[in-house]
């Protein structure tokens, strides 16, 4: 697996991480998946992701928490936090200061999505 075109799905919905998955691939990105946020740190740790795109609300460990882990373990992974909330809500100010990379309204417009991503990867 090439690490600098690895993204890793952070996603505990199965549809929603088969859409983003399925659309990653045909951008030529390798994926790896992971359904809450133990989940996330193991892949974290194995696959090194450039780019991680992770859902506020995931089990066992939020988004938020599992982002505060990433920065203090691999302060240099990219993401992009995806939530139902607004971008004026307290979540994402917060994942802000934490340096996310973006943040989505869930669902997304895919297109400003996947150029977000295109630009976080390079």
């Amino acid at each position: 697996m090439n690490p600098q075109k690895n993204i890793l799905v952070v996603e505990d919905d199965a549809d929603s991480q088969s859409v983003l998955t399925r659309l990653l691939k045909t951008r030529g990105y390798s994926v790896c998946m992971a359904s809450n946020g133990h989940q996330a740190m193991a892949e974290t740790v194995t696959k090194n992701p450039k780019l991680i795109l992770v859902d506020v609300a995931v089990p066992e460990m939020s988004g938020l928490d599992f982002l505060k882990w990433l920065r203090a373990n691999h302060p240099g992974v990219r993401v992009i936090m995806l939530s139902v909330l607004e971008e004026q809500s307290s979540i994402a100010y917060a994942a802000r200061a934490l340096g996310v990379y973006d943040y989505f309204r869930t669902p997304p417009d895919f297109s400003n999505l996947l150029t977000r991503i295109d630009q976080a990867m390079f």
